[in-house]
């Protein structure tokens, strides 16, 4: 159990997995099975590796599902779970109740951890032979490629914060994630929540340092964002200062990011049928060719059953009055980003199987995993900026984007950058983090009528607390 809970694995690249899914990331045929001696043999094989760490990412234990449009969006209220099919209300009540004891409940938390140290500890492979390597890349690989995996490592370390450690606002000095910089089966101490944050950030400042060259949205250059990014390091700098309460440096690298208009806002009323996650918005998302098919399996009624309910699914009433609040002009509520199918209005943000055997012209922009968007970076700014006609600025320029009316009286501020949350982010995950930055004592829609500072910390799994020697 020591060995299996940091991911201490051989590493192993499953070609049925990459040989679909690498195709968007690099033009590399990888094998079915590469020992580390072999695969960091060579330029390509580090490419490899750490297209196997963004693989390993989109299982649904991660951010294929439970990370995203799975439980966390359960646990942000983003669904109808009574009106759910009889499996959904009895796997997901749980989850909306946050009762941690629940064993499927605890199932789903302790794959996450598993699923989060896997990818961990294949990126620590990357950076514990990458130096030695140097001289096997060639222009700014080595850089790209080790910043990469130093911010992924953040990322993923950042996220298991949010979800096993309490908000900054209760930090306390308890600990309660290991931050591993080591693959093996060593193991490594726990650390308190500002010991994380400040790792993550030291991760990050490297990672920047070494991406200064990155040629995100160059001419004929791969599709960066779904990589980690010079962008999206920023974004993540942003993100946590957030979080820490560090509004200075958190509106500091927000208007880093908006100011070098890499990725901008969409513009007014620009046709979202191809693209309905916004992808060309993403400072960072992962990409996987299953994603959409599960996605379905998820969100549709079951195949010919007219009165099946789907998995995941939310009232109208709820979705058009709680959530987005009656607006007909807003881009994210209208169709096709939400459809009626046998009766039910589901959210249609991943799908688009209404388009099958229609001539798109324009290849669809499916499959895509949004993990950080620009206008979180927009969001981030209003809520930091140092005055409100700036902060208010920043908010309109994303309502404009979305078909929305600019608010004027700076006292709704805070009041509609929390709804926004709700609607940019429904079906995403993020919202549960943003009431957990905040300590909220309540979740709009929720069953819960007072959340309890500890109903945000995930248990540790069990396997860890027997067998990790603390």
């Amino acid at each position: 159990m020591k060995q299996l809970k940091y991911g201490f694995l051989p590493i192993v690249l499953l070609g049925v997995l990459m040989l679909s899914s690498c195709k968007k990331w690099l033009d590399v045929q990888p094998k079915t099975e590469m020992k580390q001696d072999e695969l960091f043999s060579s330029q390509q094989g580090f490419n490899e590796a750490m297209v196997g760490a963004y693989v390993t990412m989109t299982k649904e234990a991660g951010y294929g599902r439970e990370l995203t449009y799975g439980m966390l969006s359960v646990m942000a209220a983003d669904y109808s779970v009574s009106s759910s099919s009889e499996v959904a209300v009895t796997y997901l009540k749980p989850v909306e109740n946050f009762n941690y004891e629940v064993r499927q409940f605890r199932g789903m938390i302790d794959k996450v951890w598993l699923q989060q140290y896997n990818t961990i500890a294949q990126v620590n492979a990357i950076l514990e032979n990458i130096d030695a390597k140097k001289a096997l890349f060639s222009g700014q690989n080595y850089e790209l490629i080790k910043g990469e995996a130093l911010a992924l490592r953040a990322y993923v370390h950042f996220d298991l914060l949010r979800l096993f450690g309490p908000s900054y606002l209760n930090r306390g000095d308890g600990k309660y994630i290991p931050y591993v910089k080591q693959y093996g089966k060593e193991n490594t101490t726990f650390s308190t929540v500002e010991e994380v944050t400040n790792q993550a950030l030291a991760d990050l400042n490297q990672a920047e340092a070494l991406m200064v060259a990155d040629a995100l949205g160059a001419a004929g250059s791969p599709d960066r964002q779904i990589r980690m990014n010079i962008y999206a390091v920023k974004g993540l700098q942003a993100r946590i200062y957030l979080y820490m309460g560090n509004k200075t440096m958190a509106f500091n690298k927000a208007k880093e990011v908006i100011d070098a208009n890499k990725i901008r806002l969409r513009a007014p009323g620009v046709e979202v049928s191809i693209d309905r996650t916004f992808h060309s918005e993403h400072l960072f998302a992962l990409f996987s060719d299953k994603f959409e098919k599960l996605a379905e399996s998820n969100f549709l009624p079951t195949t010919g059953l007219t009165t099946s309910a789907p998995y995941y699914y939310t009232l109208e009433s709820k979705l058009s009055g709680n959530i987005f609040g009656n607006q007909a002009t807003d881009i994210r509520f209208k169709a096709p980003m939400m459809l009626g199918v046998k009766g039910f209005l589901i959210p249609h943000k991943y799908l688009y199987e209404d388009l099958a055997g229609v001539n798109v012209t324009t290849p669809l922009l499916r499959n895509y995993i949004p993990m950080m968007r620009i206008s979180e970076l927009f969001y981030i700014a209003a809520e930091t900026a140092p005055d409100q006609v700036a902060a208010l600025g920043y908010l309109n320029k994303v309502l404009a984007s979305r078909g929305l009316s600019a608010i004027v009286n700076t006292a709704d501020l805070q009041n509609e950058i929390r709804k926004e949350y709700r609607k940019e982010f429904f079906t995403e995950g993020q919202t549960f983090f943003y009431y957990k930055r905040l300590n909220a004592a309540r979740i709009e829609d929720s069953p819960v009528t007072e959340m309890q500072a500890k109903m945000y910390v995930f248990p540790l799994p069990e396997d860890e607390k027997l067998y990790g020697g603390r």
